[in-house]
């Protein structure tokens, strides 16, 4: 009893484990429910070492009272009866709704959340007025503060957690429909840099079809976010891998574990290629707790699915996912507003495999890009799409722009210069009036390339000039021998702090607007670096005007036109070379 409420706890069959039992927390504990339709996974669970446990709180539909309950069942749980602190929420239809309702707010607490066609969104089932007596208020009240209560509209903390989502839904259910529930929830989930695994059986309602039940990728789910033995770092879903040559690439392999057990740990994996068959491979050999490291090697292509499994004589005691995965082409891309998100309009990619990193994941690559500044559109989602049809790999892209920015402002930290730039705010003036960059433009920069590690991307594509050329206040306007030996400072010195020797391409950069359409003094200083082998030939952006510009040809920005033009500028400079470095075995 908890509260004056029943729970159930059934024990794992086997678990060696003393301290933070793996378990799957389900609902809803109704009458009847859990019910022979669940013996088939939940035995499956069990000879895992994964206990499963429930509490009955009535038709609570997620309410803060059902909430409060909740929480004090997991404190019981977890003291008590000793259980892990994250356990894997598990509900079926409207125990969707209670388990969800308690993850968004207690997101930390929570290692996995698996749905068999969950109810996501309150306003869809039960529907309002059936609802609000569960939360104490009249149905206007509760339609008025629906967004605080409705799990549909706060996942954002779950995926800030990086917690994992799954559900199996019918896709013609009409009790809980998916387009308003697991379907909206991925597409939500997804936006927010979240991963969501869902599955659809066609024709299948919400019923009591067995294959809701005994459905293995919902049981490896669960038995993989479960056990916390084994916590991957790299690679994460939706990454791409950075290919070292035309048909493949390495993947590193990093995590921690915590050993149960004093016999060695071999750690395995393997990539799960479609139609082919899948061995695993030794990748690293533990014998102490904490962080460790493998490599396993991989055709380039995807999506792909990596699994990775620890063993102690010959049984696998603890396994991780990551899904999907794959090997394609990396690039990196810098400069000011239209190298970031200032396009007329967000665009995303037509294609599934054109990824962008975020905070510390992947997500796909519709504009506004992760990491630039800006909330508007941007050129990548056409551009990866062309590069990925043109190659048939993944393609990652990792912003970095920052509008109106000189290229002065992208120095590394200490280095001086005469006149400032038209805005000030990443240099400070030095004494004896000189200027100097603060380094901060530039030290992300570096971090992002560090962070994809040696030879991790293809190259970087760099877009800037507007705010060295032609500017208002002539003494902010950058002479053009100024310009490349700054730009070339900041590629040495770059290369020289990732540690290899990093590709650039440098775009032609130096429209404002009608009239003032570029200076032949920055072009020059551009094309400087490629004609002298310090960069790659980029495309020259001065050309698209017109239409080709926002505010019906006004602006400095591109127009949705110039968008998919300027992503087709920069696809014809890179593609030739791209195949060049395959053809040569890069």
């Amino acid at each position: 009893m908890v509260a004056g409420h029943t729970g159930f706890l059934i024990p794992a069959k086997s678990n060696a484990i003393t301290q933070g039992k793996p378990w799957v927390w389900y609902a809803p504990t109704l009458k009847g429910l859990p019910g022979k339709e669940e013996r088939w996974m939940f035995e499956r669970f069990l000879d895992a070492g994964i206990s499963i446990a429930g509490l009955d709180v009535g038709e609570s539909y997620g309410s803060p009272k059902g909430n409060e309950l909740y929480s004090q069942f997991h404190k019981t749980m977890t003291t008590t009866r000793n259980l892990s602190e994250k356990p894997v929420l598990l509900g079926r239809s409207r125990g969707g709704l209670m388990t969800l309702s308690w993850a968004t707010e207690n997101p930390t607490k929570v290692a996995a959340f698996a749905g068999i066609y969950p109810v996501c969104n309150l306003s869809s089932y039960p529907g309002i007025p059936n609802a609000a007596g569960a939360f104490a208020m009249k149905p206007e009240a509760l339609l008025f503060r629906l967004k605080e209560f409705n799990p549909i509209d706060k996942l954002a903390g779950l995926a800030k957690a990086g917690v994992p989502l799954f559900a199996i839904h019918g896709d013609v259910d009409t009790v809980v429909p998916l387009e308003a529930n697991s379907g909206l929830m991925k597409d939500r989930y997804r936006a927010l840099g979240g991963t969501m695994e869902l599955v659809l059986p066609k024709g299948q309602g919400h019923n009591m079809w067995s294959g809701f039940f005994e459905s293995k990728e919902l049981v490896e789910f669960v038995k993989t976010h479960a056990h916390q033995r084994l916590m991957l770092s790299s690679p994460v879903n939706y990454q791409v891998i950075q290919r070292s040559t035309k048909s493949g690439g390495t993947i590193p392999i990093r995590g921690h574990f915590t050993l149960f057990e004093n016999s060695p740990i071999l750690v395995e994996a393997r990539v799960i290629v479609p139609e082919k068959p899948s061995q695993w491979r030794l990748i690293s050999e533990l014998k102490t707790n904490g962080p460790w490291e493998g490599f396993l090697e991989a055709p380039a292509g995807g999506w792909y699915r990596l699994e990775i499994r620890a063993m102690t004589k010959e049984t696998v005691v603890a396994q991780a996912v990551v899904h999907p995965i794959g090997i394609g082409e990396v690039f990196v891309v810098a400069g000011q507003s239209n190298s970031a998100n200032y396009g007329e309009q967000r665009l995303k990619p037509k294609s599934e495999r054109v990824v962008a990193l975020g905070n510390n994941h992947w997500q796909y690559a519709n504009d506004p890009q992760p990491g630039a500044s800006g909330d508007a559109g941007s050129f990548l989602p056409p551009f990866g799409d062309r590069i990925q049809a043109t190659l048939n790999v993944p393609v990652g892209l990792v912003s970095c722009g920052v509008g109106a920015t000189s290229v002065r402002e992208w120095l590394p930290k200490g280095q001086s210069f005469p006149n400032p730039p038209t805005l000030l705010g990443n240099v400070k003036q030095l004494g004896n009036g000189d200027w100097e960059s603060k380094g901060d433009l530039f030290e992300t920069l570096c971090l992002r390339m560090k962070q994809l590690g040696p030879n991790g991307f293809r190259a970087v594509l760099w877009h800037q000039g507007e705010s060295d050329a032609n500017q208002a206040d002539p003494t902010r306007t950058l002479p053009g021998k100024s310009y490349r030996e700054f730009l070339e400072v900041v590629i040495q010195k770059s290369r020289k702090k990732v540690g290899w020797e990093v590709p650039w391409f440098i775009a032609q950069a130096t429209y404002h607007v009608p009239g003032d359409e570029s200076s032949p003094d920055i072009r020059d200083a551009q094309s400087f670096l490629w004609k002298n082998g310090i960069a790659l030939e980029g495309p020259d952006t001065d050309s698209l005007k017109g239409l080709f510009r926002s505010e019906q040809g006004k602006g400095v920005h591109f127009s949705a036109k110039g968008q998919q033009e300027h992503a087709a500028l920069w696809a014809e400079k890179v593609t030739p070379w791209l195949k060049d470095q395959l053809k040569e075995g890069k």
